[in-house]
């Protein structure tokens, strides 16, 4: 059987799990303002249950109000969460698959904008991430014995609602980790100082859990093997810690990595190697022995690789939590021999960054997730078939014309260059994984019957001769504009397009961006992978402030980087000859280069603008960065929205429209 390790069943304690795959903990924005689940929410998980996965985390889970992070988070600090946790359970029981809630606290990285309280810790140490400026309170006897009932409590909770395993959160610098951290505990009472007091929290906590559920129930331990801070945890004292786990009687230990210092560990982007947290994961499978079952998180979408880690290291689970928010189908497809066509996960963090901004959690890859209370995959099927064309091959175009070819419409995709794919041909250029996505839409395309013409491009006449029901423009986007004058300029201009395709060997010298929004900084990545010095001209106080979480993250590497310069609050005046000319903050000097990016995109919106000039009979859709430029989550969202209003003009009993505006009688 291909993929056996992943797809073999096995118990953990006496729960049978028909598979070793794992949904792991992904926060998404999801759940009420009172932490209590709702139809979305169970929609979701429903989805992943059907497409066979085995045990189903939520994500983390407070147990005490002081405790949360996000105003969306789930909660189990009250009998409230009981009824819609209990019909969770069900949905998912109905489905085959097993239900875990992972519980949290979130110490000092407890967000004071969503509970509305000064967040405890074990030391009065404040995260540098998290509410910067709140310093927590130290905790004191009493606040520790309260807590441990909390997790007691809510694990009570647990079984009153039929939740099938309970997960510890250790991972990620939450309170149980802050615990065990000598970065963040400075504690000199019987909870710090050796690794024994500062491991006794957690093994607390564990001993209250297992009080409450039994011996025969399956209780589980994250733990961030390593935090990656100077100061931090370390992965030779987190193996020493999960032997006393081992000891105190756990029964899977889950091996994540990274605190809120260390934020791109926990979510590692596609320009990191597979497995992120094999290593330290091998290291503790090799401290524990055979006595625990060891599962291992981060960049292990990959089935081919999963599985032959498994093999190679002896891990009994694999977690995957992104990989399957892309597609709650992978293990069916995997049981169907079908990984190709596995929805890719390109680790572009879109979730993560939705999460941060307190918004529903979608995905950049598939448009579909989080959506399933309102949208079906594959789209069903239209009453009145409608022939459609999309022009623009990219991320929205080829998304629109898989979900019309999904709903039976007779589509055709026209794209002008020679590819597909868009903007994500030259992202691919550097960061591969993007390209996964376009590899994979592609194989769609031809899956529904949609016929794709390269080399093609559209005008008004091309449509007006067509003829179609409706045109969807999905045209993307150009390069920026180039505000700074020129003179004699003699070094090579480019914008964010054409600097990703041009070949390493040709940069030389340094590289001034002028713009530091977050396309400029992902070339500046790029360079920088290359080995080329960059500056980053910038008018603005931050760079890739247009990314969000995301951008904050590059932010963050670019400025830990010597070789990147950043120039912020800052313009560029002049190109003359291989110099640039730089004005900011009453400063005026000169750059020698060996070749400038303009950054920056701007809407390709012209056929958009003529189409709707002219007197077709057609309905005109714009979507993508042919309306305004965004990501590629907005990208996704708009050729699905537009789909499903083509599939509503097919259910009227009208087949024409008037000025591209609406329906016609």
């Amino acid at each position: 059987m291909a993929f056996e390790n992943l797809l073999r069943p096995a118990y953990i304690n006496r729960m049978y799990m028909r598979n070793r795959l794992i949904v792991g903990p992904m926060e998404k924005s999801l759940a009420n303002l009172d932490g209590s689940l709702n139809q979305r929410y169970i929609a979701y998980a429903r989805r992943r249950a059907m497409g066979g996965a085995a045990l189903i985390q939520l994500e983390s889970t407070y147990v005490s109000p002081e405790g949360r992070g996000n105003p969306y988070q789930v909660g189990c600090h009250g009998d409230h969460v009981i009824p819609a946790l209990a019909e969770m359970a069900d949905e998912l029981h109905r489905h085959g698959a097993k239900l875990a809630m992972e519980l949290h606290h979130g110490g000092r990285q407890a967000s004071v904008t969503a509970h509305h309280r000064r967040t405890i810790a074990p030391s009065a140490i404040g995260s540098t991430f998290m509410d910067p400026g709140s310093v927590p309170r130290e905790m004191t006897l009493a606040d520790i014995r309260r807590v441990v009932d909390d997790f007691g409590r809510a694990a009570e909770r647990c079984l009153l609602a039929g939740v099938d395993m309970i997960h510890l959160h250790g991972a990620h610098g939450y309170l149980l980790g802050q615990f065990l951290s000598p970065l963040s505990n400075r504690r000199t009472d019987r909870y710090g100082g050796s690794l024994e007091n500062r491991a006794r929290f957690a093994l607390e906590v564990l001993e209250e859990v297992r009080r409450v559920v039994g011996d025969d129930y399956p209780i589980g331990y994250r733990i961030s093997a390593a935090e990656y801070v100077e100061g931090g945890l370390q992965a030779e004292e987190s193996a020493r810690f999960c032997v006393m786990l081992a000891d105190a009687g756990i029964d899977l230990v889950d091996v994540a990595g990274g605190t809120y210092e260390s934020m791109s560990k926990i979510f590692q982007g596609p320009e990191t190697p597979k497995g992120g947290f094999v290593a330290e994961a091998a290291l503790i499978r090799q401290a524990l022995g055979d006595r625990v079952p060891v599962s291992v998180a981060q960049r292990m979408n990959d089935p081919v690789f999963a599985d032959q880690v498994m093999e190679r290291e002896r891990f009994e689970y694999v977690t995957l939590a992104r990989a399957f928010h892309a597609d709650p189908d992978y293990v069916l497809k995997l049981m169907e021999d079908r990984a190709r066509d596995i929805v890719p996960c390109i680790s572009c963090n879109t979730c993560v960054n939705l999460t941060v901004a307190r918004t529903p959690a979608g995905c950049a890859a598939n448009p579909v997730s989080a959506h399933e209370h309102l949208r079906t995959t594959p789209m069903r099927k239209a009453a009145a078939p409608l022939r459609v064309m999309v022009v623009g091959g990219g991320p929205a175009g080829m998304h629109a014309a898989r979900f019309l070819g999904q709903g039976g419409h007779d589509v055709t995709l026209c794209e002008a260059t020679g590819r597909l794919g868009g903007q994500l041909h030259y992202l691919r250029q550097a960061l591969s994984e993007y390209g996964t996505l376009v590899d994979w839409l592609a194989l769609e395309l031809a899956g529904v019957g949609v016929r794709v013409e390269l080399g093609r491009p559209v005008g008004v006449e091309d449509v007006r001769e067509a003829d179609p029901d409706a045109v969807i423009v999905a045209t993307g986007a150009r390069g920026g504009y180039l505000w700074a004058e020129e003179s004699d300029r003699t070094i090579p201009l480019f914008d964010v397009f054409s600097a990703l395709e041009r070949p390493p060997e040709e940069w030389e010298g340094a590289v001034a961006i002028l713009g530091g929004d977050h396309a400029g900084c992902a070339v500046a990545l790029h360079l920088r992978r290359l080995g080329v010095e960059v500056h980053i001209i910038e008018s603005g106080a931050s760079v890739a402030s247009d990314g969000g979480f995301n951008g904050l993250l590059v932010e963050m590497e670019l400025d830990a980087d010597p070789g990147v310069h950043i120039h912020r609050e800052t313009i560029a005046e002049l190109i003359a000859g291989d110099r640039v000319a730089l004005q900011g903050l009453g400063n005026h000097s000169w750059l020698k280069l060996g070749a400038v990016v303009v950054g920056g995109r701007a809407p390709n919106n012209r056929l958009a603008d003529e189409l709707s000039r002219a007197d077709l009979q057609a309905a005109i859709l714009p979507i993508g960065d042919a309306v305004g430029v965004r990501d590629l989550y907005a990208a996704g969202q708009e050729a699905a929205e537009a789909a499903e209003k083509v599939s509503l003009m097919s259910l009227s009993n009208f087949s024409r429209f008037s000025n591209g505006t609406g329906l016609s009688s």
